[in-house]
């Protein structure tokens, strides 16, 4: 049997541990790997691929949702779980938007963590029951609404890159290229590419 690679991303040891032990009981041939900070998450994302990465939003230094993006930039077929302190729709929308898997309380019951576990691993969405179709999105301002891939684009045009290029970094047609540039602008409220230019400089993206 092949074991599945799971991260695990949480400053707490406990909560580490307690994850662990949880999801060994749980679930079978799985093989267990740890990060207490952004900066070992990162080496542990770019040293080899996981088949999951189960991430806490509120990590200290480099939040979970800069962990996220960055992990779906070198690795973007990984499913990522993020886990809030509590239950926040904006949490959830977020994490959606940027390309996550799920999200769920960390605080959640037993069942609802092994459940969101084995969705997420099973290339399924799973988020917080908080945010329900008919609930409104809350508004999210800024580059955290972009992607990873669209955040990507958007450095990649902010450094003069043409779309001909970008594509073919990204193994990309163009046409999907300029899709993600037209969502860019339209998230950011900004009109060319001029405008995506200036936004990277002012909000000192790299």
């Amino acid at each position: 049997m092949t074991s599945t690679r799971v991260l695990i991303v949480d400053h707490h040891l406990l909560v580490r541990n307690g994850l662990k032990r949880v999801l060994t009981e749980e679930c079978e041939a799985v093989v267990f790997g740890e990060a207490g900070t952004a900066r070992d998450a990162l080496a542990q994302v770019a040293g080899q691929p996981w088949d999951m990465v189960v991430l806490n939003v509120g990590i200290p230094g480099k939040d979970g949702f800069h962990i996220l993006r960055e992990t779906l930039l070198r690795r973007p077929h990984t499913r990522v779980l993020m886990l809030s302190i509590q239950a926040d729709p904006r949490c959830a929308t977020r994490a959606r938007q940027m390309g996550a898997f799920g999200c769920v309380c960390r605080d959640a019951g037993r069942s609802e963590l092994v459940k969101a576990f084995r969705n997420v691993l099973a290339g399924k969405m799973h988020f917080d029951d908080s945010l329900t179709p008919d609930s409104p999105a809350p508004a999210t301002t800024g580059h955290d609404v972009l992607s990873a891939h669209e955040y990507k684009v958007l450095l990649a045009f902010a450094a003069g890159k043409e779309t001909g290029d970008i594509a073919a970094e990204m193994s990309l047609n163009t046409k999907t290229v300029s899709s993600y540039k037209r969502r860019i602008l339209n998230k950011l409220g900004l009109k060319s590419t001029a405008d995506l230019v200036h936004y990277v400089i002012d909000h000192r993206l790299s």
